[in-house]
């Protein structure tokens, strides 16, 4: 299998990295989004990696190739390949990527989407080369995941955030709530997010997140977050 990864951020860095240790891939290169230089005629595989808003102009560049030309985006449909390619396709590995952040890749799932049957079976086979969960998933499906993906990641790192602020603001290490935050991510494994929530809000404890809203009341945004997330998670249990 011949791999040609357009792109060079993190998503392109860690693709090339899961398919050139593999013995399945006869060729996985690199090549800039921006130039296209080097940019093989006889891949079997094209993968875009490169913004969103990006995808349909780095595709309309690409010479007319018999290889697949597919698309690393969780929020972009198929269609961002455009007409001009017969076969196209999507390869959405979920996860998040930094260049210098070692990943297990044969846990990383990938979501793959093909413009026919043939295509989705080249693609399912690509993205087993490293992983361990391939499935399909069309373009709908995908951008549901995505969503799912920005709350679970996205946005509970802004709140890491927020809290390193808080522990700044009182002169504590963030450190110190890394023990919390690894036990709250394992607990996961043997229970859902219902059954492993905690906290005052939960347990309906509203005299506490009063005295919290009222600690933070100097920070507005902090306020309307905090009471937003305790207001969801009071309504969530305590349905009656």
């Amino acid at each position: 299998m011949r791999i040609a990864i357009i792109g060079g951020g993190n998503v392109a860095t860690h693709l090339y990295r899961a398919f050139s240790v593999s013995n399945e891939c006869d060729m996985c290169l690199m090549v800039s989004s921006r130039t296209l230089e080097g940019l093989p005629e006889d891949a079997d595989i094209y993968l875009i990696a490169v913004s969103d808003s990006a995808v349909s102009e780095v595709a309309g560049r690409i010479p007319l190739v018999e290889g697949i030309v597919a698309h690393t985006s969780g929020s972009v449909g198929i269609e961002a390949i455009g007409n001009r390619h017969c076969n196209k396709g999507v390869f959405y590995p979920l996860q998040t990527f930094t260049k210098d952040s070692a990943l297990d890749y044969a846990d990383v799932p990938v979501f793959v989407e093909g413009s026919d049957g043939a295509v989705a079976e080249i693609l399912v086979k690509a993205a087993s080369v490293f992983s361990d969960h391939v499935l399909e998933a069309d373009s709908g499906l995908r951008r549901r995941l995505h969503v799912a993906a920005v709350f679970a990641c996205n946005f509970t790192n802004r709140l890491f955030g927020i809290a390193e602020g808080i522990m700044g603001d009182a002169g504590l290490d963030f450190r110190l709530l890394l023990p919390l935050i690894r036990q709250s991510i394992a607990k996961l494994e043997t229970m859902s997010p219902a059954e492993a929530q905690t906290g005052p809000a939960v347990r309906g404890d509203l005299d506490v997140c009063r005295k919290h809203l009222e600690m933070l009341k100097s920070k507005p945004e902090l306020c309307e977050i905090y009471g937003l997330l305790s207001d969801s998670i009071y309504k969530t249990r305590h349905k009656e």
